[in-house]
Order: structure tokens, then C-alpha cells, then sequence
């Protein structure tokens, strides 16, 4: 009796969990195929234009995203076509100028991409290394990069 009834159990629980599975994924292809926009599946963001989904770069109100092969909003870090952007971690929109992350400072320049190398900012002149972060307190060759990374002459 016992046997019988775990196994009776397990069986409307498994139906349950089908039919509730087969219900969100009914209400995500209605939602998608009737979305032109924004739209949260599984955790993330979407864009449809129509019954179309979004991949790779997208323009939305002046600002970029970038929807990777699922159609889902990227965040953080990215390497695209050999150049790194930064998404931001909420919205997921394509950041521009001075970031900081983990503690460590980098550049963006007005196409997103991350600048390596030496950088003349605001009449000062910093060095991001190779990973894209700005050193600081230290010489690079005859140069000395103060505190705050910008080159302190004498």
C-alpha cells in the first residue's frame, strides 16, 4: 500500500510540474509573439520587433545592447569582433568612459570600446595595461603614474 501510494505521488507530481512547465512556456510564446519591445523571459531581457527576436547589437533610445544568440540582454564584460564593452549589470546598457569594476579602473571610449595603452584625459595623461586597467604609483619607462593614475611630471 505503502509502494502504491508514492508512487501515485510521484506521478501527479510530475504531471503537475509538466503542466505548470507547459504553461509558462505557452504564455512566453503568446507574450513574444504578441510583444513589440522589451520583454522578461526566463530571468532576462528581450527585444522583439514583432514576432521577431533581437540578436547582436541593438540601438534602443540612443543606447546599445548587445543580445546574444538567445536573444537575451548580455551584462558585464563582453568581447565582440576582438574588443571589449562593458554592459551594465542592471540594464545591460553599452557603458562609455571612466568604469570602475572589482576595484580596478578602465576606459571606455565613445564606442564602447575598452582602451588599452596610453590616454590623454581631461589635459591629464594616464596607462592602461594590456588587460584595459589603469596602473597607478608606478614608473612606465621615464613616466611616473601618480596615486590617482594620471602622470605627475619631475
Amino acid at each position: 500500500m505503502i509502494r502504491i501510494s508514492s508512487l501515485k505521488y510521484i506521478l501527479i507530481s510530475g504531471t503537475l510540474l509538466g503542466i505548470i512547465f507547459t504553461f509558462q512556456l505557452i504564455n512566453d510564446i503568446n507574450a513574444n509573439a504578441e510583444s513589440n519591445g522589451w520583454v522578461y523571459v526566463n530571468n532576462s531581457w528581450r527585444y522583439y520587433s514583432g514576432p521577431e527576436m533581437n540578436t547582436g547589437w541593438y540601438e534602443y533610445k540612443s543606447n546599445w545592447y548587445y543580445l546574444d544568440e538567445n536573444g537575451m540582454a548580455k551584462t558585464g564584460w563582453l568581447k565582440s569582433e576582438g574588443k571589449w564593452y562593458y554592459l551594465d549589470i542592471v540594464t545591460g546598457k553599452m557603458l562609455t568612459g571612466w568604469i570602475q569594476d572589482r576595484g580596478n579602473w578602465y576606459y571606455l571610449n565613445n564606442s564602447g570600446e575598452m582602451i588599452t595603452g596610453w590616454l590623454r584625459y581631461n589635459g591629464n595623461l594616464y596607462y592602461l595595461n594590456s588587460s584595459g586597467v589603469m596602473v597607478k604609483d608606478i614608473y612606465i619607462g621615464a613616466y611616473y603614474l601618480g596615486p590617482d593614475g594620471a602622470w605627475e611630471e619631475g
